[in-house]
C-alpha cells in the first residue's frame, strides 16, 4: 500500500516537492541501506515508514513552515512539553549512516558506547548536529518516535544520555503532528503547557 502524504498531511506535499526539485538525487527511492539497517536490529521497520520511504525517499523540512512538532518529557515524575525544530525525514543512505554513527560509536572512540538505545533508528535530524528523531524497532515500544536532543555525545544510559522525549505512537502520527512554530507555540498555550 503506497504511503498518501496528502492525506497524513497536505501541508507537507509542495514541501517534498521543492525537496523533489533541488535534490532530485536525494529523493530516489533506495530501500537497501534500510534493510541493512533492519538487519542489524534484526527487527522491521513499520509499514507506515517503509512505504513513506519507498514512495517519498525524503523530505527536507527546512524548505517550507511545516516544520514544528511537540515533544513531551518525563523527568522525575512531571511532564514537560515543548516545540522542537525538524530538519528532515533523512533518505535511506543517511538514515544507515546515522544508525552506524550513533550505535557504533567506539568504532572511532574506544571508549564511548552506543549513543542511541538498542534498536532504535534515526529517521530524521533537527538543526542541530546531536539531535535526532528515532524510531523505535523494540518489541516493547514499535513504531513509536522518540526525540533524542542535544548531550548525546555519551554512551546512552549514563549520566548526560537518558533522556528521550516523545513525539508520536507512530511514523504517521509524527508526520501528521508537523505544524508551522506560531501553531505549536499556540497550542501548548491552550494546553499550559
Amino acid at each position: 500500500m503506497a504511503f498518501d502524504l496528502n492525506t497524513v498531511n497536505p501541508r507537507l506535499i509542495e514541501v517534498w516537492e521543492q525537496t523533489r526539485t533541488r535534490w532530485p538525487d536525494k529523493m530516489q527511492p533506495d530501500t537497501r541501506p534500510l534493510e541493512e539497517v533492519e538487519e542489524d536490529c534484526e527487527a522491521q521497520f513499520p509499514s507506515d515508514y517503509w512505504d513513506f520511504m519507498k514512495t517519498y525517499g525524503s523530505v527536507s523540512l527546512s524548505l517550507g513552515e511545516i516544520k514544528a512538532c511537540i515533544i513531551q518529557y518525563s523527568i522525575a515524575g512531571s511532564i514537560r512539553k515543548d516545540w522542537h525544530w525538524t530538519l528532515s525525514i533523512s533518505p535511506s543512505r543517511s538514515v544507515r549512516e546515522n544508525y552506524m554513527t550513533l550505535s557504533r560509536p567506539h568504532m572511532h572512540y574506544a571508549d564511548l558506547g552506543p549513543r542511541i538505545p538498542p534498536k532504535t533508528v534515526p529517521i530524521g535530524v533537527s538543526y542541530s548536529g546531536d539531535e535526532a528523531y528515532l524510531l523505535d524497532l523494540s518489541e516493547e515500544k514499535y513504531g513509536r518516535i522518540w526525540y533524542k536532543g542535544e548531550g548525546t555525545r555519551a554512551t546512552w544510559g549514563t549520566e548526560g544520555n537518558m533522556i528521550l522525549g516523545f513525539v508520536a505512537p507512530s511514523f504517521t502520527a509524527f508526520l501528521a503532528g508537523l505544524m508551522t512554530k506560531d501553531e505549536a507555540e499556540r497550542k501548548l498555550a491552550e494546553e499550559g503547557r
